[in-house]
């Protein structure tokens, strides 16, 4: 037997799943340990193995993949854990990571104070030389700058330098000249070199994203290192992959190579378990939503394809490397309720976290969180959290409500808790309709699919707020990046600028460019092992009309670089405009920015074993009933509670009912229903090829 397993490490819970050759899934969660998170790591594959009834070396022996999602990057440059760091620059441009154009919640508000840059200013050293915009050389490099530049730096004790030189992208000559020297003077410093990073224009974005790869270089090498290490000796004999920032993975080996590449990695897996499910149903704009211990994320995905970006921020730092395009709510199960001075409640950002978590764990937590309202709502069964893994205590959630909110609120303890869990559920509402309405998009033409431990709680009242009439629940939801990973190939993105007006466009710098990143793509994919026959090159550009501050993203054909599929790029860009802003205009000049290539490695795709059939009538699994609190019934209505291992699919769910998961729970309030399909996913409206009613 031989299995691929996903792992996803969050702020509160450690995710892991396994599935076989016919179809068969494991699954596990354990608590983060955020000292080491390796810890949280092993746990989940024991508890694997346990569940397979092996041994956890033979299990780990018959892995041939193991793709892990790490939030390690962001974790050290939020806390500003990373290295002491130098920078060398152009003369005059020093001081470039510090002229920044972002403040924490608004860049436009002149009262916040600035972030601290990650560099202090005595540790950026400039020197003479200078490009042109053209790539050529203006000044000459000042080697003498550089060995005193080199030789301050060590002296002040930094053990990474980043090289970052004006217009280097075009002609990196220069950056890499110091690098030479420094590995001549300075052995033991890490270089990072900024046209290695991002090799396009944006003097402060290839500087700030220069500096960020820089930052988390060491952390992320130690832990990618670390990692292998205890998995090998464990008796892991495969491959290791780690989720990118693009919604793609890559080897380890490749990893250590650009860990910027990784920073954001945690939320990208989620838009791929959305896809799979979506496709069972013939659903192709869909709304991924994952709502875990401390956050929910929001992730749009059209026609099938889920949203990148190049542009975004990272703990208060520019970052312009390609993301997986998600909005990231401080709302989820440790998120704790405040009031401010007009006593109007409020459920998160602030989050009880691993520790001392809910009220509800027993851990010393004392403030009332979202978990702490679901239990004493009735919704999570205290003796069943996590499977039965973990006892809950509904009497301190009880407290906690009654200490913290009731009083308040002048309400007793369950319409307290009931108002928790309805600001809640409004927060997120609101912040979905904000994105959609950013992008220009109705909810009600999209598909909510809910992954986390926490969103099955609350996917059908989010959805019915945003007029959204489909709504899928992944049987898997609980591991919902994990299960993603599972399916996500792997994948690099290539970057180079290139400006110039269609009507002057050379197709000859632009077929150079190719060869020099098709070369680069190819050697990547080979050093991956990836069998020719599963690789793909797709070629997009950069493009905008003459005269507008920001450009768009199309893809042009594959084959000879010639004006026929120039032509086809630039028609794509006209249609992507319209459809984005309302109009085109093919007779404008056009401005060509940027052209880049994606290269993909087709992994094995991954198939859900369907689960056995049965008919409408889901009383076999049922497993008892309780009170649970609905508005509708302005108070707590006997309600049924279902094993959701022993539903079948074509079973019909109508509510008021709860569906317990061994690692989540499903609330179907009164008023809706809610289907079974052939893989075990809860849907509610739409046909489509996984359906089983």
């Amino acid at each position: 037997m031989s299995y691929r397993a996903g792992i996803d490490t969050g702020g509160t819970f450690t995710d892991a799943i396994a599935v076989d050759e016919k179809g068969n899934m494991v699954t596990a969660k354990s608590l983060t340990t955020m000292q080491d998170l390796k810890t949280g790591i092993m746990k989940c594959l024991d508890e694997i193995a346990e569940k397979l009834n092996i041994d956890r070396e033979k299990f780990l022996g018959e892995i041939t993949a193991i793709v892990h999602g790490t939030t390690e990057g962001t974790n050290t440059i939020a806390m500003r854990s990373g290295p002491r760091i130098g920078i060398i620059s152009t003369k005059g441009h020093k001081d470039t990571v510090q002229l920044r154009r972002v403040r924490k919640d608004n860049m436009w508000d002149w009262r916040q104070p600035f972030p601290q840059p990650l560099v202090p200013r005595h540790l950026r050293v400039d020197v003479q030389e200078r490009m042109t915009a053209q790539g050529t050389v203006l000044k000459p490099l000042n080697e003498a700058n550089v060995h005193e530049a080199v030789a301050y730096l060590k002296k002040m004790g930094v053990t990474s330098i980043v090289v970052t030189l004006l217009f280097s992208f075009l002609n990196p000559a220069h950056e890499k000249r110091i690098h030479e020297i420094i590995k001549k003077d300075y052995p033991e410093a890490l270089v990072t070199l900024s046209h290695e990073v991002l090799s396009t224009a944006g003097e402060y974005e290839r500087f700030s994203t220069a500096v960020l790869d820089a930052y988390v270089r060491p952390g992320m090498a130690e832990y990618i290192r670390s990692l292998k290490s205890f998995l090998k000796v464990r008796g892991f004999k495969g491959q290791l992959f780690l989720m990118q920032n693009n919604g793609g993975s890559e080897t380890a080996e490749v990893a250590l190579q650009k860990p910027s590449t990784l920073i954001i990695a945690g939320p990208g897996a989620g838009p791929a378990a959305a896809l799979a499910a979506g496709e069972l149903h013939n659903a192709k704009n869909l709304l991924s939503l994952d709502m875990g211990g401390t956050s929910f994320d929001i992730a749009l995905i059209e026609n099938g394809r889920f949203m990148v970006k190049n542009e975004s921020v990272v703990a208060n730092h520019r970052f312009s490397l390609p993301i997986v395009e998600v909005d990231t709510l401080g709302t989820g199960g440790g998120s704790i309720a405040w009031f401010d001075l007009g006593e109007t409640l409020h459920v998160g950002p602030r989050s009880a976290g691993v520790s001392p978590g809910p009220a509800c764990y027993g851990q010393g937590g004392t403030e009332a969180t979202f978990t702490d309202a679901a239990v004493a709502l009735g919704y999570i069964d205290p003796d069943y959290f996590l499977g039965g893994e973990k006892k809950l205590k509904k009497n301190l959630a009880e407290k906690a409500i009654k200490e913290k909110v009731a009083g308040t609120l002048g309400l007793d303890v369950p319409k307290s808790a009931a108002a928790m869990y309805k600001v809640s559920n409004s927060v997120m509402a609101s912040g979905i309709a904000h994105s959609f309405t950013t992008k220009g998009y109705d909810p009600a033409n999209f598909t909510l699919c809910a992954g986390g431990g926490a969103g099955p709680l609350c996917a059908l009242r989010i959805a019915a707020e945003l007029d959204m009439k489909q709504v899928i629940i992944p049987k898997y939801a609980p591991v919902y990046s994990s299960l993603g990973m599972l399916g996500v190939d792997v994948r690099h993105d290539f970057l180079r600028h290139y400006s110039s007006l269609a009507a002057n466009l050379d197709l000859k710098a632009v077929r150079r460019i190719y060869q020099e990143m098709e070369k680069e793509a190819t050697k990547l994919l080979e050093k991956e092992n990836i069998p020719e026959g599963q690789r793909t090159l797709t070629r997009t550009l950069r493009m905008k009309y003459y005269g507008q501050f920001r450009d768009l993203e199309v893809a042009w054909p594959n084959g000879p670089i010639i004006s026929k599929a120039i032509a086809e790029g630039i028609a794509n860009f006209h249609r992507r405009h319209k459809e984005l802003f309302g109009s085109s205009n093919e007779k404008y000049p056009l401005e060509f920015m940027k052209f880049g290539l994606t290269a993909t490695g087709k992994m094995p795709g991954v198939s859900i074993k369907n689960i056995k059939r049965g008919t409408a009538d889901a009383s076999a699994a049922l497993k008892g009933k309780r009170d649970a609190y609905f508005e509708e019934s302005k108070g707590y209505t006997t309600t049924r509670i279902y094993d959701g291992d022993k539903l079948l699919a074509g079973n019909v769910l109508e509510g008021p009912c709860i569906v317990e998961e061994k690692m989540t729970t499903i609330v179907i309030p009164p008023g809706f229903k809610m289907r079974v399909d052939a893989c075990g996913n809860y849907v509610t409206a739409g046909q489509g090829k996984g359906d089983a009613g």
